[in-house]
């Protein structure tokens, strides 16, 4: 490709469809307008964390307070960990089982390099959001769909 001044990103954008062109162009924002955004607040309960992770079907919820900004997140790992720790639930909320300052990226982020932080740190879910402000999840399956993994 080279020899004929034909780049990767040249061959993107003809082929956008393609393997190289969704690594090259494909951004989260991408990706997650189609999720539902599973979100609480901190005071919810216990309950209603469980109903909100399962109905959103992402094994996640984000922690938002009322201006939307990101608090943490609530994985259905931290559930069963929780599980295991007490038989008080009727008391739990959100906050007694969040874990706070969330790996997030911004939807501009190459779906690519989104990938390679889910990779890095063993996760299977990453906060989506712009100046604090939760915007969705990005699941690793999103990328198995679209082919970047």
């Amino acid at each position: 490709m080279k020899l004929k001044g034909f780049s990767g990103e040249d061959f993107a954008k003809f082929h956008p469809g393609g393997n190289l062109g969704k690594r090259l162009y494909l951004r989260v924002a991408d990706l997650i307008s189609a999720n539902e955004k599973p979100a609480v607040q901190l005071r919810t309960s216990l309950k209603q964390v469980i109903v909100e992770i399962t109905e959103k079907r992402l094994g996640v919820t984000a922690v938002t307070d009322e201006d939307n900004r990101v608090l943490g997140i609530i994985t259905d790992g931290d559930l069963r960990r929780m599980l295991e720790r007490t038989d008080a639930l009727q008391s739990i909320t959100a906050a007694d089982i969040y874990s706070a300052n969330p790996k997030t990226v911004a939807p501009g982020l190459l779906a690519v390099e989104a990938l390679e932080l889910l990779r890095n740190h063993d996760i299977s879910q990453l906060i989506v959001a712009e100046d604090q402000q939760y915007m969705g999840i990005l699941h690793i399956h999103d990328l198995i769909r679209e082919g970047i993994v």
